[in-house]
Order: C-alpha cells, then structure tokens, then sequence
C-alpha cells in the first residue's frame, strides 16, 4: 500500500461537504482509504492513530486542511488526490455561490423570515453556544446538533430559553419531530397521537420508526440532548416537553426515553408525566427507582413502542423475527454501533461477558473533528475491516439509520467493508446480525436496505432488541428461530 498526503493552507471547507469529497474518492480504482480533515488537533490525532498522518508528514494548522490517501500504486494514490483536489475546486464554487445569498449571522436570518421560530445549530462547540444565545435573543427556538457543548454552558441556556418561554434541544440533539417536520437525523412517519420526549437521538429514532411499522403515528418528537436528564443539568427541557405534549389536544400518550440519568431528575420527570393525566409509557435505561402509578415501564425500546400503539389502537401484531442457521464457531460478539442508546441497549441484553465488545462509533471521541458515522460510516466500516482479522469475534452486530440527513445508501457503503472481513477469515465463519432503523418512506427505502444486506448474507432483524437477542443467540451456538 502507498500513503500520499498534502495540506492546503488556510482552507476552510464544512465537515459535510468535506465527507462528500472523501467518499467520492473512495470510489476509485485500487484506493482503500481517503481522509479530508481540517487540521484540528483532535483530527490530527485521529488520522495518526489511524495511520494516515505518519511523523514525517507536514505539521498542519485548525485553519489548514489535511488530505491523506492510502491506495494500492502510487499511480492511484495520485490519481485520488487530484480527484479531491478538483472536488474541493468544485465544492468551493458552490460554496461561494451559496454563501453570497445566505445571512452571515443567526439574528440576521430570524430578521428575513418573520415566519421563524426554530433555529437548528451545527457549528464546532466552541462556537455554539453563542450561536444559541443569538437564536435564543431572536425569539427562536433552538435544535442544537453541535457536541462538545460544556456543561455550565448547556444549563445557562436551558434555563434562559426556559425564562423566554422557548425550547433548547440540546446540545448532542440528534433527532427532532415537531409538527411532523423532522429535524437533524429524523426518520419520515405518519402522523398520530403518540407524543415522544427523548434526551436519545437514535431512541427517538426507533421508537418513532417502530412506532409507524407497527401502525401508530407521532404528533410530536421533541429531543432534548442526551445530557439533560444528568442531575447538573436537572431535566429542564424534558419537563418543558413533558408540559407541552401534556397541554397538546393531538397527543393522547406520552413516550418518556433515556439514555441512563440521574435517579432523582428520572423521579421528577415521571411525577411530571403523570401529572398531564395523560397515559404514559418510559423507557428509562438503566433505571430502578419505584415508577409512580399511571405509568408503563419499558425495559426496551421495542417494548416502549408496542405499549404505546396498544395504548392507542388496543391491539398490535408482533415483529417478525429471523430464522438463521447457528454459527460454526462460537465466541465473542462485536457490536458496533452509530447510536449510542441502540449500543447501550444491545449491551444490556446481549451481557458484559468479556467476550463481548460495543462500540458506539457516535461518542464525541469519534465524532470529534468529522461527520457523525450516520453520515459519514467510513471510520466503522475501517473497523468492520479489521474484525476479520479477529479470531475471538464469532459475530459482527451493526445497526444502520435511515431518514433525512443520513447517509443515502448505507447498505450499500457497507458492501466492500463486509467482503473485505470476510476475506481475511480465511475459511472461519463470521455472522452478521443488523437492525436497520428506518420507514418505507425514508429516501433510502427500508424495504429496499434491508434486502441489500440479505444479499450480503446478514442477518436482518426488526428492531434492535431482536438483533440483540440473535446476535446472543449465534454467539452461544444456537439456532434462531
């Protein structure tokens, strides 16, 4: 393998156009890796413990952005970087276009549109706080997609918009369904009367899913930023969405889901969820403390849903499960994951065995410095590689996000990732067990991915809590059926 690399000097280009640009090159012949990163000392970092930035290559600056290319010859490694030198050309054109009609700041664009009441905010953390008390002094409401937030900072915020009447969803905020139009990572289902609080991005994202695959539809998903429920930050906006479904005449039940919180901000958000009056259903991971009465408990996110339509509709089918041959060799599973909560999840019900590993590839470790592995998987798919070289790993457990903002064909990203594992067996079995969170009108087609992967020879499950349990399954040499 050849590794070229090159830095081009004060060139600011965003994360997301810089993924584009990546995987565009990937794409060419006898090229295994392209990274385009700006020189930030966390991207430096992540592209020298990958081995795409080695100690002779040139220092580079936050401003400076870092191309590296490892191919096959020399001849394609060249070939991949003037293709990403022509696409950054090109992406600068645009840019530039673009950026001569849109407003510089948040206040100027809230003064265009008389008819703007959220702001949705994706800058580096440094820098989004102050874009969110900005939004906040327009009147706007604030989805905050951007990590690295500090704490101190989230709280002064939640407890301004609280002051203003408004909402902070945030920061971390993943997922978003309000009045039926999805913000950040939301997938595309029908309307109804379940109305869902979230401090859990790919959560919000499974319940909603299954939700609308079982029947039942949302009225509203209102993320929060999977801090909020921690004890500094005390809960602020899940009690302000627990009010405003309550208050809501088009939502008849409330669905309450985190990631694990504190024990007394959990309580306080229970008691709240009661007092609407309102049947309510929780899906607290993690969670023992006593449940008041009036609410159902879930111990998965599958379950959480299917009481909730019953809730509604009285009754509900079951979700299929897959029928799959055991495993030849048993041992470890290797769970990796682009949500936090469906990583968590799958822990909890697979075991801590040794054995078994869990990755969530959406940790601010690994989003720190480029697009979220919903976007951009290439860094999983790397490690997806890499696990045919592992002789414990009996089976590989992956979860794929459909909906607006993700990547379009994810299936179809993880194809060459897959056969290359398998490649490297030589001759061991590996199982592949994948849940794809998504609808059947999310643009990439659930239907249409999930049958990708069944002729990748995974194993597709309906829901996460199924994947869990098969993975479990295959690894203890047993037969799913």
């Amino acid at each position: 393998m050849r590794l070229v690399w090159a830095v081009r000097r004060n060139s600011y280009f965003d994360s997301i156009d810089l993924m584009r640009v990546a995987e565009q090159a990937r794409q060419l012949a006898g090229v295994a890796e392209v990274a385009v990163v700006m020189g930030t000392p966390p991207a430096r970092s992540m592209l020298a413990e990958a081995g795409m930035w080695p100690a002779q290559a040139p220092e580079g600056g936050p401003s400076d952005l870092l191309i590296s290319v490892r191919a096959s010859t020399e001849a394609a490694a060249s070939r991949a970087l003037a293709s990403v030198e022509e696409l950054l050309t090109a992406s600068r054109t645009t840019e530039q276009t673009r950026a001569d009609m849109l407003p510089r700041t948040t206040a100027v664009a809230a003064r265009r549109s008389a008819a703007t009441n959220v702001a949705l905010i994706a800058v580096p953390g440094a820098y989004a706080g102050v874009e969110a008390h900005q939004a906040l002094s327009s009147g706007l409401h604030v989805f905050l997609f951007s990590d690295g937030v500090p704490l101190d900072d989230e709280v002064a915020l939640k407890l301004r918009a609280r002051n203003r009447g408004l909402l902070v969803m945030g920061p971390e905020c993943g997922t978003a369904i309000i009045n039926g139009v999805g913000l950040g990572f939301a997938n595309r289902v029908r309307r109804g009367p379940i109305g869902v609080v979230g401090a859990s991005g790919t959560g919000i994202q499974e319940l909603t899913s299954l939700i609308h695959r079982l029947g039942g539809g949302i009225s509203h998903a209102i993320g929060t930023g999977g801090r909020d429920l921690h004890a500094a930050v005390g809960g602020l906006t899940t009690l302000q969405g627990v009010a405003a479904l309550g208050a809501d005449p088009g939502t008849r039940v409330l669905l309450i889901v985190s990631k694990p919180a504190s024990p007394a901000v959990a309580d306080a958000v229970l008691r709240a969820a009661v007092a609407t009056k309102k049947p309510v259903v929780a899906c607290l991971l993690g969670y023992e403390g006593a449940t008041p009465p009036g609410v159902d408990t879930a111990a998965t996110l599958e379950e959480a849903a299917t009481v909730a339509v019953k809730l509604v509709a009285g009754s509900v089918r079951e979700l299929e499960r897959p029928r799959a041959p055991a495993s030849g060799v048993r041992g470890g599973i290797l769970g990796f994951f682009t949500g936090g909560t469906l990583c968590d999840e799958a822990r909890r019900i697979v075991g801590h065995a040794a054995a078994h590993r869990f990755v969530d590839f959406g940790a601010e470790e690994y989003t720190r410095g480029r697009p979220h592995p919903i976007i951009d998987p290439s860094q999983r798919n790397a490690a997806v590689v890499a696990a045919g070289d592992d002789g414990s790993v009996s089976v590989l457990l992956l979860d794929l996000v459909l909906g607006d903002c993700t990547h379009p064909d994810p299936a179809g990203a993880l194809r060459p990732a897959l056969a290359e594992a398998r490649a490297r067996r030589r001759g061991r079995d590996l199982a592949v067990v994948a849940h794809v969170v998504g609808t059947d009108e999310d643009p990439q087609g659930l239907e249409r991915q999930e049958e990708e992967l069944r002729k990748l020879g995974v194993v597709v499950c309906a829901s996460n809590r199924i994947a869990a349990e098969t993975a479990r399954a295959l690894a203890e040499g047993r037969d799913v059926v």
